[in-house]
C-alpha cells in the first residue's frame, strides 16, 4: 500500500509540474539551519539531473522554487544566510564578476517572508536571471550565470546538507518523500498575501532614494506631542497589522493542511483502486488456468521422449470472456509443448465474464503452464 501511495503522490505532483511549464520536477530538499526548517526547496529542469554538473551546465531554461515554512524570514538573516552560501560555493573571481548582483539579491527584501511566501529564481537563456515573490519581480540581472551562482548554494561543495544535495540531484522516495511533496504542493501564498508583497519593489526604491540628511530643530512641546501622537499611532498601526499577520498565518495553516490530507486521501484511494485491481486480475487468472488445465493434453511424443518445461501465455480477452488474442511469453523448449498450452486455452474459452472491477473493453493475463511427467 506505502508502495502505491508513493507512486501515486509523485504522479499527482510531476504531472502538476509539467502543466505549468516544460521544466521538470528534479529534486526536493528541506533547508534546515541550526535544526529550524525555512524552506522546502524544489528544482526544476528540462531534463534530469543525476550530477550538480548535469544540473549547472545543463542548456536551457531553470528554476529554483522556494516554499517558505518558518513563521518569518526577516531580511537581514535572509541576505546573512545567502551571503554565507554563496561565499562558500562560489570562486571568488566569480563573486567579484557578480559583485552588484549579489548585493542586490541578499537586500531586495522590504519585510519579513512569512509561512507560505513563495521564492522563485528563473534562469531565462539570453536574457539573465529574475527573483520573484509571491509572483512578483524584485530583481533581476542580465547575468544567465547568476542562477548558477545560487544554484552552487543547494549542489556546490558545502550545500545545507548532504542530505539536501542528494534530494536536489533526485527526488526522495519512501512515506517521508511523499510528505515532503505533498507539503510543498500545498504550501502556497493567499491571493491578499500577494496583494501585500506586490509593493515591496517599489517600497525598495523609495527607501533607497529618501534624502540622506534632514534639517534638525529644536522641539518644541507642541512638537513632541505631535511626536508622541504620531508615535502611539504607529503602535497601534503596527499592533493591528501584526494581529492580521497572525492571523492570515493561521488561515494559511489551515489551507495547507486541508490541502495535504486531500492529496493523501486521494493518493490513498487511488492506491486501494489499484490494490483491487492487481487482486481481482491475479484471482481471475487463477480461476483461468485451473479452468484450462482441464483440457491440457501432454502430448504422446513429449511423453515418449521425455520433454518437460514451463510455457508462459500471454492471453487478451474481451470482456464478455472471449478470447481476442493468445501469444507466447516464454516457450517451454518444445513446440508440442507450447501447442499443447496454447489448444488447452482456446478449447476452455470462453471464459467467465470479467468482474466489474477490472476497467476497459478488454484484459491482459499472464498463464503459466508446467508440463512435467510423474517419476
Amino acid at each position: 500500500m506505502k508502495r502505491f501511495l508513493s507512486i501515486a503522490l509523485l504522479s499527482l505532483l510531476t504531472s502538476l509540474a509539467s502543466a505549468e511549464s516544460e521544466l521538470m520536477l528534479n529534486g526536493l530538499a528541506s533547508f534546515e539551519q541550526l535544526r529550524h526548517e525555512y524552506y522546502l526547496g524544489a528544482l526544476y529542469l528540462p531534463q534530469p539531473a543525476q550530477s550538480a554538473d548535469d544540473a549547472l551546465y545543463m542548456p536551457g531554461p531553470k528554476r529554483m522554487d522556494m516554499r517558505i515554512v518558518t513563521e518569518s524570514w526577516s531580511p537581514r538573516r535572509f541576505g546573512r544566510q545567502w551571503n554565507q552560501l554563496i561565499s562558500i560555493n562560489n570562486p571568488a573571481e566569480q563573486q567579484q564578476k557578480l559583485a552588484d548582483d549579489i548585493i542586490a539579491f541578499t537586500n531586495m527584501l522590504s519585510d519579513d517572508l512569512l509561512g507560505g511566501d513563495q521564492l522563485v529564481v528563473e534562469q531565462l537563456p539570453k536574457k539573465g536571471t529574475r527573483v520573484l515573490v509571491n509572483g512578483n519581480e524584485l530583481f533581476s540581472s542580465r547575468h544567465e550565470e547568476f542562477f548558477n551562482l545560487l544554484l552552487n548554494c543547494w549542489v556546490g561543495q558545502r550545500p545545507p546538507s548532504t542530505g539536501f544535495k542528494q534530494n536536489i540531484l533526485s527526488l526522495p522516495g519512501g512515506e517521508a518523500g511523499n510528505s515532503l511533496l505533498a507539503m510543498f504542493e500545498a504550501t502556497a501564498p493567499t491571493e491578499t498575501r500577494r496583494r501585500a508583497t506586490a509593493n515591496w519593489s517599489a517600497s525598495a526604491s523609495v527607501a533607497a532614494s529618501a534624502p540622506a540628511e534632514a534639517e534638525v530643530k529644536k522641539p518644541d512641546a507642541a512638537d513632541a506631542a505631535k511626536k508622541a501622537a504620531a508615535e502611539k499611532a504607529r503602535k497601534e498601526k503596527e499592533a493591528a497589522e501584526k494581529e492580521k499577520q497572525l492571523a492570515l498565518k493561521a488561515e494559511q495553516e489551515r489551507l495547507r493542511k486541508e490541502a495535504i490530507a486531500r492529496a493523501v486521501r486521494e493518493a490513498e484511494i487511488k492506491a486501494r483502486a489499484e490494490a483491487e485491481r492487481k487482486q481481482l486480475i491475479a484471482d481471475y487468472s487463477t480461476q483461468m488456468v485451473r479452468s484450462s488445465y482441464k483440457h491440457v493434453r501432454y502430448p504422446k511424443r513429449a511423453l515418449k521422449l521425455n520433454q518437460e518445461g514451463t510455457v508462459l501465455l500471454e492471453v487478451v480477452l474481451k470482456r464478455s470472456g472471449d478470447i481476442l488474442s493468445v501469444k507466447i511469453l516464454q516457450s517451454a523448449g518444445y513446440p508440442a509443448l507450447d501447442d499443447a498450452a496454447v489448444k488447452a486455452v482456446e478449447k476452455t474459452a470462453p471464459f467467465d465474464a470479467l468482474p466489474k472491477g477490472i476497467p476497459g473493453d478488454s484484459a491482459e493475463f499472464t498463464l503459466p503452464f508446467t508440463f512435467q511427467i510423474s517419476s
